[in-house]
């Protein structure tokens, strides 16, 4: 008698499953508790079925569902989660939804996987979610979201702004870090404003965002950080002057 069968131990047939293009069979499987390795056969045939290079997609014509994706997307398999992406890029404004509500998922590698899709998809519902998100307590979270509001671009700028009022100086610097990039020059004068806060990581990211937006107007304000306590602030405002070509 097979004890492993009889107990319910035996290893699931995955190879048998993805030549049958079984993927609720194995997306069922990615929540398969008596082994590891079980869970992540099925996030590699999860992902063979989904990549539009494989035989078996070409064969079958068919991508999976958006909930089915968004399901395998929450396994840890980096190499699986990668094809998952690029369809859920592919499907674009209906995943957005899904994708914002797995920014505050458990594990960090699935928010961080999350910001960056929803930055590649660029739409404007995501942007206030990812501003949440500058609030992550993982670096990589923080890094993603800010990458993904600037791909996101001109609709994360005014929000952004909004948040230089912010009484937490991490979420201003955050957001001064993203300005720069997004080089929008609306973001000039509120930006000027905050090179007086009280903290030197928000002087110095405002001189180097500054630098990056290319107005002379912010010179004469730069100025005044020239003697500023902190040495990197000074640096920063002395390189930002010398891009301004002054």
């Amino acid at each position: 008698m097979d004890l492993k069968k009889l107990f319910g131990f035996s290893k699931p047939d995955i190879k048998k499953m993805e030549r049958e293009k079984d993927l609720a069979g194995l997306m069922r499987l990615l929540k398969f508790e008596n082994d590891e390795t079980v869970r992540r056969d099925a996030a590699f045939a999860i992902g063979k079925i989904s990549d539009p290079n494989s035989e078996l997609y070409r064969s079958n014509n068919e991508k999976p569902g958006l909930d089915q994706l968004i399901t395998a997307l929450q396994n840890e398999d980096v190499n699986g989660q990668k094809d998952i992406v690029k369809d859920l890029v592919e499907i674009g404004e209906p995943a957005v939804e899904p994708l914002i509500n797995l920014l505050k998922d458990e594990k960090w590698r699935i928010r961080y996987i999350a910001a960056e899709t929803l930055g590649e998809i660029g739409d404007s519902k995501a942007v206030e979610p990812l501003i949440e998100s500058l609030n992550d307590e993982n670096n990589g979270v923080r890094s993603n979201s800010i990458i993904a509001l600037v791909e996101i671009g001109k609709p994360s700028v005014k929000p952004l702004i909004d948040k230089l009022d912010n009484n937490k100086w991490q979420m201003k610097w955050q957001a001064v870090e993203a300005l720069g990039e997004i080089r929008d020059k609306k973001a000039i004068n509120p930006i000027i404003k905050i090179l007086t806060d009280e903290n030197p990581w928000v002087r110095k990211t405002a001189a180097n965002a500054l630098g990056s937006l290319g107005d002379e107007c912010a010179v004469i304000p730069l100025r005044t950080l020239l003697d500023d306590g902190d040495t990197d602030v000074r640096e920063a405002a002395a390189k930002a002057i010398a891009i301004l070509g002054h």
